[in-house]
């Protein structure tokens, strides 16, 4: 089982704390490290610049793959992004991994960049296109509703052929159903109860078998990670910071978990604690992963360990006791260092 990291950014962790904590990743044996992107007030909870962020990672690491989860294509245009993305894939010695995503956290980012929600759907599949096209094509010119791009020839090239991996993060049946068709991994799961991920899992690899794309693409499932020495002390630990950060700094999955409970009134800690999240002991999150594995063979854990609402100090900590206590009980695809 492959095992990645997502960061958000800490309560009092500076960028260059951050990056620290990157190239820590790369020594502790994870697969990758995974950034998103975010804007304006939402801005310090992941990265306005993923794509500059992960070329500082680049030189300092050699063998961690650096990952986006994910860089929201119709934000900018898809010739700049191949641009961007390919600078990185060679200065990586192809370590890129490339997730895209159709929308923002919220709508401000859409509004001052021109680029209005309700078309965002029509807006990122072309700019999926262009990117592969601008990767994979001498030359090319292209004729969308949105994009009306002239006969040329994009450089560089990545340095992984045809291109990077790419993944997207898929909320709905529709972007699964997107993914599988076109053979890409998927990026699912936040907040998705274990039997709701059963059934996406069976639709995502029904589609992929369906379509005859299955050699490379996987489901990628994200879980909310945090270890400490007992279930007690993760839970006093972790209550008001993940709270906070539901309620003040995660719009989207705010917003998707009042549709799914009915109201505000119903998002209790111990209840999505329950529902999606791995607060624990070491034995706790272990026998959590083990079941996620056994009901739905995944092969990519996405771990988000880092809280814009938690300490610096204490989101090293647990990360580090999860290295140490969780990751052996695993077969990992890089092997962790002894702590």
């Amino acid at each position: 089982m492959k095992f990645s990291l997502f960061i958000m950014g800490t309560r009092d962790g500076s960028y260059h704390d951050i990056l620290d904590q990157m190239v820590y990743a790369e020594e502790l044996g994870f697969n990758a490290v995974v950034m998103g992107e975010r804007h304006f007030r939402h801005g310090n909870l992941l990265f306005s610049s993923p794509l500059s962020l992960a070329s500082a990672l680049a030189a300092r690491t050699e063998r961690i793959r650096i990952g986006t989860a994910a860089r929201v294509l119709v934000l900018d245009h898809p010739i700049h992004i191949a641009e961007d993305a390919a600078t990185l894939d060679i200065l990586s010695g192809g370590r890129l991994d490339f997730g895209v995503t159709r929308a923002s956290l919220d709508e401000e980012p859409h509004v001052a960049f021109h680029a209005p929600i309700d078309e965002t759907r029509h807006r990122f599949r072309e700019s999926i296109e262009i990117i592969v096209r601008a990767w994979t094509e001498e030359k090319f010119s292209y004729n969308g509703k949105f994009y009306q791009i002239p006969e040329v020839s994009v450089y560089p090239k990545p340095l992984q052929k045809p291109h990077p991996p790419i993944s997207i993060v898929a909320v709905s049946d529709e972007t699964l159903a997107f993914s599988a068709e076109n053979g890409y991994s998927a990026i699912t799961g936040a907040i998705r109860s274990p039997l709701e991920l059963e059934q996406t899992a069976k639709f995502y690899y029904d589609n992929l078998i369906e379509n005859n794309n299955g050699v490379d693409a996987e489901l990628i499932i994200n879980r909310f990670i945090y270890v400490a020495d007992t279930d007690e002390i993760a839970g006093r630990e972790m209550e008001q910071p993940f709270m906070g950060f539901i309620k003040y700094r995660a719009p989207d999955l705010k917003a998707a978990l009042i549709r799914k409970y009915g109201g505000e009134e119903y998002l209790s800690f111990d209840r999505l604690r329950n529902d999606f999240c791995l607060f624990g002991s070491p034995d706790k999150v272990t026998r959590g992963i083990s079941d996620l594995a056994g009901k739905i063979g995944i092969d990519h854990l996405l771990c988000t360990m880092n809280f814009v609402t938690q300490s610096h100090s204490l989101c090293i900590n647990s990360i580090e006791l999860f290295v140490r206590e969780v990751l052996p009980n695993f077969q990992m695809g890089n092997k962790a260092i002894q702590l």
